[in-house]
């Protein structure tokens, strides 16, 4: 019988707000934090890491425990519970999603160097290269900067990896973020929460998620590590 070497670890991890329960991750139990710290953020519950009175993760008690300076509305406390590691965030689609402020961005970024934080987005997936099975997001910031974080959900990495650069203080309104997962209408909906105005990844982004972005201002790039990737909305940001 073969040895099976190569298991990706998934754990269930418990997000608390303010001693409740917010959601349950089934994820990578590792930079719980910065994955907190994202989900908050995302979620429009923080509009920056300030408001977090404090944040502190327990690998073993599978639990991560925040407190806000303010009060979290009750309505944010809301279903799904459990993140699945192949599934969404629990962000609900309705009209008032069209109603999000449109990302402004009148600036250009190299294709060359999307690529290259693509390129270390894949060169520093530590674990996906011991086990493969993984999946992993990086922001790259215009300084040259650049965060990698890794998970089992593709959710999961992106909201670890914008939990990192806020902590690093990246300016998220002049940075590019890649990910190895497809790109569906949440996806886009995190980039818009964050206001990054280029989103690329190795997949491609689903019709929704390309209709979606095309109204809210977010550029979409497809097979960033191919030679000629596809860039399918606001073609004017890349040089």
């Amino acid at each position: 019988m073969l040895k099976k070497t190569n298991v990706c670890e998934e754990a269930p991890v418990e997000l608390k707000v303010n001693r409740e329960k917010m959601v349950t991750f089934m994820c990578s139990p590792y930079d719980l934090e910065d994955l907190a710290l994202g989900h908050l953020y995302t979620r429009g519950i923080i509009k920056n890491k300030n408001e977090l009175e404090s944040i502190a993760a327990c690998k073993d008690a599978k639990l991560i425990a925040t407190y806000t300076l303010g009060e979290v509305k009750d309505d944010l406390f809301t279903i799904p519970k459990v993140v699945l590691s192949g599934c969404g965030s629990g962000a609900l689609f309705d009209e008032k999603v069209m109603e999000k402020e449109k990302i402004e961005y009148s600036n250009q970024i190299s294709l060359e160097r999307i690529k290259k934080i693509a390129r270390d987005m894949l060169e520093g997936a530590a674990m996906y290269k011991n086990s493969g099975g993984m999946h992993c997001a990086s922001i790259g910031n215009a300084n040259g900067e650049v965060v990698i974080r890794e998970d089992i959900g593709r959710h999961n990495a992106v909201d670890k990896v914008i939990g990192a650069a806020l902590n690093k203080e990246f300016d998220l309104k002049n940075s590019v973020i890649t990910t190895t997962g497809r790109l569906s209408l949440d996806m886009v909906l995190k980039a818009v929460a964050t206001k990054i105005p280029v989103v690329a990844t190795i997949s491609i982004p689903s019709s929704l998620a390309i209709e979606l972005a095309e109204k809210l201002g977010v550029c979409l790039i497809g097979r960033i590590g191919k030679n000629d990737p596809i860039i399918y909305t606001f073609e004017n940001r890349i040089k």
